[in-house]
Order: structure tokens, then C-alpha cells, then sequence
């Protein structure tokens, strides 16, 4: 039976020896709303069938504490037949009682991923609770972006104002690892945003100017292009680069900044290792609590990755994201400069990494957070799987020639999951790219508001900030 005989599927769920649970019957009545999401959109809402609605979801919502209930349920919509209007309106009904009945016990259900029969499809569901939404709550009235994601597509959850978000895993390659963020980190953040109404977010890109190794494989060159990695900071450029380093945590302390972001492929294995012994040696109260420590490619068991680390305050690795989506360098972007610190010619080039097939999702006192490394946001194969999970927080490392695309994700996810996203680009690259690294080019703070205003206040050659007010539009 497919979702395609609503129905008849139905039916033979609630019949079937043992029991479906609530939540698996929750979980298959989704995915059926979600292929005849068109239909429900023109019959739920209806003025003729309202009354009739509301009085069957009373009657469907006091029979599921009962023994019977699969009966009784199956009993309430025997009767209609899968062409009358009416049914598609009793399965949205049910489908809403189901929601109801969980977010009343959300924190018996939490994270948690039901995995249907194969007689029921054998699909696989992961059930989230609404993430917090501060930063967004933050946003003044007038100021709030006035649209939501049920005005760009068929949602369900808009249509039937459901409170879960159901992820279907087997529609997205890379599966979420939903977590929370560390305790101390979170209870810490918490009381900063209630005590002040506001964080403060630094954003740094440095080392413009200095030198990577960059090993390439020309033997490997195909379609694609030439493979290749970084290595290092260049051993002749160490030693400014952790001058650079110190002196950005410095700012960091002396502005109070709460969340810091470095760009993609900046900080390698050493650079990391300083930066961890700078925030470890130093007075943590006065550091970021949460810093993104860019990405490196690494060395792991499934062989080179392009790994993003989060640390604390005291400078632990609070998780690690590695990137989903290899960047590719097309030919036409190359420049004479680039092809020679990369090793690769006018074919372009590509990176020579395995893909995670992983995000990380953690709620914590800001929101739902997660860290796509540059194309992992931008492109459109984790997408579907940060709005279906409603990810809010999004702190991106970037190595890009255009920050384009990662305005118009920003707004996508702004409208459809009220996130707010800080993107910081390579200024690295920008140089070997011959383009200037004004902030317009570097930056990216984005809330989902109207008419916002960019303030970035410049601290240092290669650290800029901006606070959730001054974002916010409040005076």
C-alpha cells in the first residue's frame, strides 16, 4: 500500500496485530499530509466543514488515552470514502488531535526517531519540539518580517498549525545528530541574554597576507580538476599569525564579545592548538563564550576532512562539524595567483576531502544552532533538512569569491525559520582573488526583520562586531 491510497493505508494501520503506537500513526499520518498537502490546503479550511471539524477532533482527542482507541478511531472514518472531500478533512483532523496529544507530553517524546513497519512504508521520522526563537523575539515589533514559511510553499504544519516538526530521514543524504548544547555554556548564555536583552557577535577573518601550504595531486586531475587540500599556516608565517590570534582575543575581551566566528580554512592543527591555550590560560569569564574556530582540513579515520570546531569559553571542543559538500573551483574563477598557491591550472580544482554525511543540531538557550561550513548553507543539499528541522542559529564559516548566495539563504531560512545567521568569509581569499575585503564582502549578520540596518563596528584590521540591538533596530 502506497501514500498514494491514504485511506486504505489508514485503515489497515489502525487494524494491523501488534498496534501502531500514537507516535507511529502520528509519524504516517504526516508523510499522507505531506503527498496531499494540496488537498488539505483546499478542503481543511473550508467554511462548510468547520463545525464538523471541530467536533470530531473533540471526539478523536478524548478516545486516545483509551485501551480501544485504534478501534474507535478506525470506526470514526470507515464510513467516509477516500473521493468525499471529508476524508482528506478527518485525516488532517486526526493528524492535528495526534500533535496536540504529543506536545502535551513533548518531554516523554523529545528527539526521538519512529521507524514505521515495512508494511506501513518502513519510513523513518524524527519528531522535534519548536526550537527557541530569542534573537527573533528580540526583533521589535515593527520591525518583524511579517511573512512565515507557510506563505512559500505547502507546508502542513502551516496549514494545520501543528507544534511538531517531523523531519522525514529518508528524504535528506545527510541525517541530523540532534544534541544540546554543553550545560555550562548554555546556563551561561542564558543568563548573559536575560540579564542584558542582547549578545554581542564578533566576527574575524585575519590573515590576508600570510601563507598556507597547499598540497595538490596533478596525477588525480579530471573532470573536476586538480585535487587539493590545505596543509599549514606557511612555517614562515606562524609566528604573526599567532600575534594575530592573541591580539584578537584581546578585543575579544575588551569589547565583551560572546559569540566569535573565524572563516573557513583559516586556523590549522597549530593555530587551533593556540588558540585553545590561549582561551585555557587566560581568564575564561572575559572570553567568547562560544567561538567557531573556522575550519581546517584534517586528517580523520575516513580519511581528509574539512572539520569545524566549536570550543567554550575555557577553550574545550564543545563538537566538531565536518563539511557535507566539497567545494569545486571552477576554472573560469581561477586567477594566476590562485592556481599558483593552490597547485592546480585553468582547469580549476577541487577539494580533495570525504563528505560528512552528518549536521550537527543543537538546541541551546539561543536557538536551534548549527554550523554549515560555506556551501554546506549556501547549496541546496542540506536545505531541506535545515528548514524541516528548523534550525535558527546558523554560524557559517565561509570561503567564498560572493557572499550572493548566502544572502538569499539567510533570507530563505529568516522567513521560513525565523533564523538568524552570521556569516564570515576568508579574507585570504578575497586577496588571492584580487577582490577588496570591505565588510560587504567579509560579512554576513542577518535577522528576519525589515529593513534592518548592517552596523559593523570595526575593532581591529581583521575583527568587526555587531549586537543583536543594533541588528534588531532598537534605539
Amino acid at each position: 500500500m502506497s501514500l498514494d491510497q491514504p485511506r486504505a493505508l489508514l485503515l489497515a494501520a489502525l487494524a494491523r496485530d501488534p498496534l501502531p503506537t500514537r507516535l507511529e500513526l502520528h509519524a504516517l499520518l504526516y508523510r499522507i499530509a505531506a503527498r496531499h498537502v494540496i488537498g488539505i490546503r483546499n478542503h481543511a479550511r473550508e467554511p462548510a466543514w468547520q463545525t464538523w471539524s471541530a467536533d470530531l477532533g473533540q471526539q478523536v482527542y478524548d478516545l486516545l488515552d483509551r485501551l480501544d482507541w485504534a478501534r474507535q478511531l478506525a470506526e470514526k472514518i470507515r464510513w467516509i470514502e477516500e473521493a468525499d472531500p471529508r476524508f482528506l478533512v478527518a485525516l488532517s483532523v486526526i493528524l492535528q488531535e495526534l500533535d496536540h496529544y504529543h506536545s502535551l507530553r513533548w518531554q516523554n517524546v523529545g528527539s526521538t526517531t519512529v521507524e514505521l513497519p515495512a508494511e506501513l512504508g518502513g519510513s523513518r521520522t524524527l519528531f522535534l519540539k519548536p526550537p527557541e526563537a530569542p534573537i527573533a523575539d528580540l526583533i521589535p515589533e515593527p520591525n518583524r518580517l511579517p511573512r512565515h514559511r507557510g506563505d512559500l510553499r505547502n507546508d502542513p504544519r502551516s496549514i494545520l498549525d501543528l507544534w511538531w516538526y517531523p523531519v522525514d530521514l529518508d528524504r535528506h543524504a545527510v541525517q541530523p545528530k540532534v544534541g544540546v548544547l554543553e550545560a555550562r555554556t548554555a546556563k551561561e548564555l542564558d543568563r548573559r541574554l536575560r540579564k542584558t536583552g542582547d549578545l554581542r557577535i564578533g566576527l574575524a577573518s585575519p590573515f590576508a597576507n600570510l601563507d598556507y601550504v597547499v598540497r595538490s595531486d596533478a596525477a588525480r586531475c579530471g573532470d573536476r580538476g586538480t585535487p587539493y587540500r590545505f596543509a599549514e599556516v606557511a612555517p614562515e608565517s606562524r609566528a604573526e599569525a599567532r600575534e594575530s590570534l592573541a591580539g584578537i582575543l584581546a578585543d575579544c575581551a575588551r569589547h565583551e564579545i560572546d559569540l566569535l566566528c573565524f572563516p573557513e580554512l583559516t586556523l590549522d592543527a597549530g593555530l587551533l592548538h593556540d588558540l585553545r591555550l590561549l582561551l585555557g590560560t587566560r581568564n575564561p569569564a572575559r572570553h567568547p563564550l562560544l567561538t567557531v574556530a573556522g575550519s581546517f582540513h584534517a586528517d580523520s579515520d575516513d580519511g581528509w576532512v574539512n572539520r569545524c570546531r566549536v570550543l567554550g569559553a575555557a577553550g574545550t571542543v564543545l563538537f566538531s562539524q565536518d563539511k557535507c559538500v566539497a567545494y569545486s573551483l571552477p576554472g573560469a574563477q581561477t586567477t594566476e595567483r590562485l592556481c599558483a598557491t593552490l597547485g592546480i591550472d585553468n582547469r580549476g580544482g577541487y577539494e580533495d576531502i570525504t563528505q560528512c554525511a552528518t549536521l550537527q543540531i543543537l538546541d541551546s538557550p539561543l536557538g536551534r544552532l548549527a554550523t554549515p561550513i560555506c556551501l554546506d548553507f549556501c547549496g541546496d543539499e542540506l536545505h531541506g533538512l535545515l528548514v524541516e528541522s528548523c534550525v535558527n542559529l546558523l554560524l557559517v564559516p565561509a570561503m567564498t569569491p560572493r557572499m550572493e548566495l548566502f544572502h538569499e539563504r539567510a533570507r530563505d531560512l529568516g522567513t521560513q525559520n525565523r533564523a538568524a545567521t552570521f556569516v564570515v568569509n576568508s579574507a585570504w581569499l578575497l586577496r588571492q582573488m584580487g577582490v577588496s575585503d570591505e565588510p560587504k564582502h567579509l560579512l554576513l549578520a542577518y535577522l528576519p526583520g525589515m529593513h534592518l540596518p548592517k552596523t559593523f563596528q570595526k575593532l581591529s584590521d581583521s575583527l568587526y562586531s555587531c549586537t543583536i540591538r543594533e541588528l534588531s533596530g532598537y534605539t
